[in-house]
């Protein structure tokens, strides 16, 4: 009937592996009292148990969680289809889908045989977790947080990052709105160095139950390979944990491997 209920009977299924379903615990989180409908849905596929825990909040993507203990392909898959047949019978629209790769081409091959549509990859993103930080050295520098005269180069490093990382753009007054409200919340962490100049930023993106995701992790051109980004994570990263977050996470570009290795080098495994 609303997120509430979909909490009651499977945040605990959810929360065992926090960093995965993050994006489905976040949007019931801020949904719990909302009535069920095309625009704000939360279920499961179920066979004896779950097989698929899924959400589908608009503007975002349909969203799509496998339980850790389901592993047999043949029930993934017909729970795939199930739910395929399901969204489509009942007209409702998608933007897209977030869920393992698998995943994603099993619904989408029966989707399309009921609803015609163009599909193509956007991104292929890989989650990161760190709950331990590794004893490195970081570059030289001052981590600090972001100051309200700060915001419009702030605003601007957001668009860079949506249009580099995640192949989208991102209109400037929602993203100048944003960026404000994460200063405003002591949210955004910028890396200077030894110069006094702000070479990095990234943003604490969303509270999790244990655990805090990371976002927005940039650094322009002119001071990218000087190990400013991972100074900035280490630093971060660090904080948190001893905040008392039992983890951190993030996402990283299946196509980026240099960033993925730079975070491994904190301490960060997929």
């Amino acid at each position: 009937a609303n997120a509430n209920e979909f909490l009651n009977n499977y945040e605990s299924i959810l929360l065992e592996q926090e960093a995965v379903s993050q994006l489905i615990l976040y949007n019931a989180y801020r949904n719990r009292d909302v009535e069920a409908c095309e625009k704000c849905m939360f279920g499961a596929v179920i066979e004896d148990e779950p097989v698929l825990l899924f959400c589908n909040v608009a503007p975002y993507n349909l969203i799509v969680f496998v339980p850790q203990n389901i592993n047999d392909k043949d029930t993934i898959d017909s729970a795939a289809k199930l739910l395929a047949d399901y969204i489509s019978n009942r007209n409702i629209p998608l933007s897209g889908i977030n869920a393992r790769q698998s995943v994603c081409q099993t619904f989408l091959d029966q989707y399309q045989s009921l609803v015609s549509c163009e599909v193509e990859e956007k991104i292929g993103m890989d989650i990161m977790e760190i709950r331990e930080v590794n004893d490195i050295k970081p570059v030289e520098g001052v981590q600090r947080l972001a100051r309200l005269d700060e915001v419009k180069f702030i605003t601007e490093w957001m668009i860079e990052f949506q249009l580099e990382a995640l192949a989208s753009e991102m209109d400037y007054e929602a993203a100048l709105k944003k960026a404000e409200l994460y200063i405003r919340e002591n949210k955004a962490y910028v890396y200077e160095d030894m110069d006094n100049n702000v070479v990095t930023m990234a943003v604490v993106a969303r509270e999790l139950v244990n655990g805090a995701a990371i976002a927005y992790v940039y650094t322009p051109q002119e001071y990218r390979g000087k190990g400013y980004a991972v100074a900035n994570i280490y630093y971060l990263s660090k904080k948190l944990l001893e905040q008392g977050y039992k983890f951190c996470t993030l996402f990283v570009d299946k196509k980026n491997p240099i960033s993925c290795r730079a975070y491994e080098k904190v301490g960060y495994t997929i």
